[in-house]
């Protein structure tokens, strides 16, 4: 499955829903507005909020009166551990460990 990068705007009281990969991992970021996700309802999240959703295979969102715009992105997970530092992130501590060495030696970007 190729990973999905959308930018959804809904009017006012729109629902917009979308079909997932069981499997995958979906999560939005708030550009404006804000929305109930699911569809049991519950409390609106609002802009500038990320949300990461379990398992399933549909995705829906109910607008506020207002309206909602989200990015959404959705794609398999990989499976693999992580080593993460600020705006570093890497496979293993080591890895990490070089990244910020390179970093501060001025190599961390090849040309």
């Amino acid at each position: 499955m190729e990973p999905r990068y959308l930018d959804v705007s809904v009017a006012g009281g729109g629902r917009w829903t979308a079909e997932t990969d069981a499997e995958a991992t979906v999560f939005v970021y708030i550009v404006e507005g804000e929305g109930v996700f699911g569809p049991a309802g519950g409390s609106p999240i609002r802009e500038k909020n990320a949300v990461l959703f379990s398992k399933g295979d549909t995705f829906s969102v109910q607008a506020a009166a207002g309206g909602i715009r989200f990015l959404y992105l959705e794609g398999m997970p990989l499976n693999e551990p992580v080593a993460w530092g600020g705006p570093i992130v890497m496979n293993t501590k080591e890895e990490l460990d070089q990244a910020f060495r390179d970093l501060d030696s001025g190599t961390f970007i090849k040309k």
